[in-house]
C-alpha cells in the first residue's frame, strides 16, 4: 500500500507559498480599487465615497467567496497541509464574516448614487433593479447568499438534515455565476487588466474545484474501478462495508483517514464522509458505519456488486503526526473505527500502546473482539473499557474522566493522545486533559460535524 509523506520543510514552504498568494491578491484587489475608484475615494463628497466603499465591498465579497471555494473544494494538498477541521471551521467563520460586505456592497451603492442623483435610497434602488444589466439577477444571487450563511448558523445547522444542508450549499455554485457576471466588465472591472486578473482568478479557483471535486474522483472511480463486495455486521446498529476494485495498492491512504463516498444506489447519492475502520489488508478497504438514522439506516442494504465513488483519502488524523513514541487513545462509540485502523499497525511495530473506549453497554461496544486479537498478538496494547451502564464484565463503569485517566494511564502525561467519538466528547477529554497539564500540541482529534 502506497503512502505519501511530506517533509516539514515542504509543508513551511508550502504554506508559505499559501499565504503569499492570499495576501498577495488582497493587495492587488486594493490597488485595483485605488486606481480605478480614485475619483470617488479624493472627492468624496456627494455619495462618492459611498460609491468607492461600496465597490471595494463587491470585490472583497468575491474574493472571500472564491476563498471560501477553496477551503471546501478538496483540494488534497491544502487538505493535507491544514486538515478538513481548521479549514471547515475557516469556511464556517468566512462566511459569517462576508455577510457583512455582501450586504454593504448594494447599500453603500444605493446611499451613494441616491446622494449623487438627490433622490431617496428606495427610487436608487427601484432604478438599480430595473435598468442597471445584471442587477436583479445579482440581487437574486444575494438572496441565496444570505439564505446559506442563515442557515449555516448554528441554532439552525444543528435542525437540519445532512441532505438539506448539502443540496441548499449546492446553490451557492449558482449564486456565484451570478455574482461573477454581475461583476465582469463594470466599475474597477471595466479596464483590461484587471478583467483579464478577474478571470484569471475565478478560472483557476472554479477549475481546482471542478478538478478536486469532481473530475478526479470520477477518474479514480473509472481507474479503479471500487465495487462493494460485502456488507457485514460489527454489532446490533454498526455495518461495515467491504470495497474492492482494480489496483487497490495504488490507493495510497494512512490509517486513521478517511474518504467522502457515495454509493451509487437508489437514494444514496449524496456524498457523506466515513473513516477507513483497518489498514489494507491486500484485498479490500473497510468503512464501518453506524446507523443513526436517515442516510446511514439504508448501509445494511446495500447489494454486493453496488459501485461507489470514493474521494479521498482525506484527514491528518494519523500516527505519523505524533511527536512522543507512546500513545493514548480516547475512542466513543464509533468513534473507534479509525482508532482501530490505527492501533494494529502501530501495535505490530511494537509501539506501546492504551487504548480507553468508552460506550453505553458491552452490545454497544465495536470491533472488540479484533481488539482483543491484537492485543493478545503483540502484547503492547493494553485496554480498557468505559461502560457508562451498570455492567457485571468487570470493566469500568460511569463516564471517563480526569481521575479515571490519571488511574487507568498513570503515565499518560509522556504519550501522544489521539480522540475520536462525538464533538462533546472529543471537546470535554480534550479539556480533561489540559486540566491535567497535558500540552495541548499533543492532543489531536478531527471534528466531522458539517
Amino acid at each position: 500500500m502506497e503512502t505519501y509523506y511530506q517533509p516539514p520543510s515542504a509543508v513551511a514552504l508550502k504554506k508559505l507559498i499559501l499565504y503569499c498568494l492570499f495576501i498577495g491578491n488582497i493587495v492587488g484587489i486594493v490597488w485595483i480599487w485605488w486606481t480605478y475608484s480614485n475619483y470617488y475615494i479624493l472627492n468624496p463628497g456627494g455619495g462618492d465615497i459611498y460609491i468607492a466603499l461600496g465597490r471595494i465591498a463587491g470585490l472583497i465579497s468575491e474574493y472571500f467567496i472564491l476563498v471560501q471555494l477553496v477551503l471546501i473544494g478538496r483540494v488534497m494538498w491544502i487538505e493535507r497541509l491544514y486538515g478538513f477541521d481548521k479549514l471547515n471551521r475557516l469556511h464556517r467563520w468566512i462566511g459569517y464574516s462576508i455577510g457583512g460586505t455582501l450586504l454593504a456592497h448594494p447599500i453603500l451603492l444605493t446611499i451613494g448614487y441616491a446622494e449623487s442623483y438627490g433622490v431617496s435610497f428606495w427610487a436608487q434602488l427601484s432604478d438599480f433593479l430595473a435598468n442597471r444589466d445584471g442587477v436583479f439577477l445579482a440581487y437574486f444571487a444575494l438572496m441565496i447568499f444570505a439564505l446559506v450563511i442563515l442557515l449555516s448558523l448554528p441554532f439552525n445547522r444543528k435542525n437540519l438534515r445532512y441532505e438539506t444542508w448539502y443540496f441548499i450549499h449546492l446553490l451557492m455554485y449558482v449564486a456565484i455565476g451570478l455574482a461573477l457576471n454581475h461583476q465582469l466588465g463594470t466599475a474597477d472591472l471595466i479596464q483590461t487588466g484587471p478583467l483579464y486578473y478577474w478571470y484569471a482568478l475565478n478560472f483557476i479557483v472554479f477549475g481546482a474545484v471542478l478538478l478536486y471535486r469532481f473530475v478526479r474522483p470520477l477518474a479514480r472511480f473509472a481507474w479503479h474501478r471500487f465495487t462493494v463486495t460485502r456488507v457485514v455486521q460489527e454489532n446490533k446498529d454498526t455495518w461495515s462495508l467491504y470495497v474492492n476494485g482494480r489496483h487497490l495498492e495504488k490507493f495510497a491512504f494512512e490509517a486513521g483517514q478517511y474518504a467522502n463516498l457515495n454509493i451509487l444506489a437508489k437514494g444514496m447519492w449524496f456524498t457523506h464522509p466515513f473513516s477507513l475502520s483497518a489498514p489494507y489488508d491486500g484485498a479490500s478497504l473497510r468503512f464501518s458505519i453506524k446507523n443513526a438514522g436517515d442516510y446511514t439506516s439504508k448501509i445494511q442494504h446495500v447489494q454486493p456488486g453496488t459501485r461507489v465513488i470514493i474521494d479521498g483519502p482525506l484527514g491528518r488524523f494519523v500516527a505519523r503526526n505524533a511527536v512522543r513514541d507512546k500513545y493514548l487513545f480516547i475512542a466513543g462509540g464509533i468513534g473507534i473505527t479509525p482508532i482501530r485502523a490505527m492501533i494494529e499497525p502501530l501495535a505490530a511495530q511494537q509501539k506501546d500502546v492504551v487504548l480507553l473506549y468508552t460506550a453505553k453497554t458491552e452490545h454497544d461496544l465495536v470491533f472488540w473482539q479484533e481488539l482483543e486479537d491484537i492485543k493478545k498478538q503483540y502484547g503492547t496494547l493494553t485496554i480498557h473499557y468505559v461502560l457508562s451502564a451498570p455492567t457485571t464484565a468487570g470493566h469500568e463503569t460511569g463516564r471517563l474522566d480526569k481521575n479515571k485517566i490519571i488511574r487507568l494511564v498513570p503515565d499518560f502525561y509522556e504519550r501522544e493522545a489521539f480522540l475520536c467519538g462525538p464533538t462533546t466528547m472529543m471537546e470535554a477529554m480534550a479539556q480533561h486533559l489540559k486540566e491535567l497539564g497535558f500540552p495541548k500540541k499533543h492532543i489531536h482529534y478531527e471534528k466531522f460535524s458539517f
